[in-house]
């Protein structure tokens, strides 16, 4: 294991250590009633009777890139943490109503939100959330002028997320949708977030003059994330990524290999696009993916958008560190299995 990574595994270990901290601070000056414990519940601190579990967070990636931009930028790495907060809570709220809209049951191997106490709690639990989002930056110390630029940058966020998500979900009953329609999908979905982690990490450490490098290396990081996320959505171990084999095709997604496979295998476009898909067509599809060369496809895009934004890394006027640690990052990334 090389230095730079060890170095780059302790920052992550810190930063989520104490975004952990800092969420259950803020969580312990709320209400202990039903709805606030469904959202415990679906951070992970509760189990479905309320009662105190520490089972799987997801990876709170976000609000990890958001304070070490803030830190290598000069920053204050505390001052980055009611973003950290509000960004993490964001991102939630969005897998709560996708997992609505997906009619998912489970999320991190645990039942999901709606699943267990139904669709109308489901888009309330959601919908708080970002209300807290919100409070969180409101309520910390940082100055006016912050507070009103990351409450800007999240909203924008938010609106290009639900913008792509909107297209998402509108791809399902669709059977034309190409690639530069999807990758515009992802810009909204994925890549918007990302941009707001760096965005909100480099107001925090107001160095704003490197504003457009970081959103081009966040959108860039955004767009890779996805297609990877797409490959484990079609081959992933369930036992580790929480969702069972096929569940992007079980729900008639246009992810980036299920687009790719349309057109390399038309043969099988009756099967991929019926909506009441068997597990042994399932298992069929993915197969044939696989052996058509459409997985290896997809991890070389991942690759490249990847070295895209190592590119952009390389040039950033920061020290020698700071960079290699950017770099790690993006190997990092394109390692995960879930």
């Amino acid at each position: 294991m090389s230095e730079v990574l060890v170095r780059l595994q302790n920052e992550i270990e810190y930063i989520s250590k104490r975004i952990e901290e800092e969420l259950l601070s803020f969580f312990h000056r709320l209400p202990n009633d039903d709805l606030t414990n469904i959202i415990r519940y679906h951070m992970g601190w509760l189990n479905k009777n309320f009662i105190p579990e520490d089972s799987y967070k997801g990876k709170r990636l976000r609000p990890v890139l958001c304070g070490l931009i803030c830190k290598i930028t000069g920053g204050k790495l505390e001052d980055s943490y009611p973003a950290g907060i509000a960004l993490e809570l964001t991102h939630n709220f969005s897998l709560v109503h996708d997992d609505i809209q997906d009619k998912d049951l489970l999320r991190r191997g645990r039942e999901t939100v709606w699943s267990i106490w139904g669709t109308a709690q489901g888009i309330n639990v959601g919908d708080a959330m970002i209300s807290l989002a919100h409070k969180a930056i409101l309520d910390s110390g940082l100055d006016y002028y912050r507070k009103c630029r990351l409450i800007d940058i999240l909203d924008t966020a938010i609106f290009k997320l639900c913008q792509g998500q909107f297209m998402d979900v509108s791809f399902e009953e669709r059977q034309d949708v190409d690639i530069e329609e999807y990758l515009l999908m992802v810009q909204g979905k994925t890549c918007s977030m990302f941009e707001a982690s760096v965005e909100m990490g480099i107001v925090v450490s107001e160095k704003e003059e490197l504003k457009g490098q970081f959103i081009t290396i966040a959108r860039n990081l955004g767009l890779g994330f996805q297609i990877l996320d797409d490959i484990l959505g079609l081959w992933g171990d369930p036992k580790v990524t929480g969702k069972p084999v096929g569940s992007d095709l079980r729900q008639n997604k246009k992810t980036y290999p299920i687009i790719l496979g349309l057109k390399e295998r038309p043969e099988v476009r009756n099967i991929v696009l019926n909506k009441n898909k068997t597990e042994e067509e399932i298992e069929y599809i993915t197969q044939l993916f696989e052996k058509s060369g459409i997985k290896e496809v997809c991890k070389d895009r991942v690759n490249l958008y990847l070295s895209k934004a190592r590119e952009i890394v390389e040039s950033l006027p920061l020290d020698k560190d700071s960079i290699e640690l950017l770099l790690e990052l993006t190997y990092y990334l394109e390692s995960r299995e879930k």
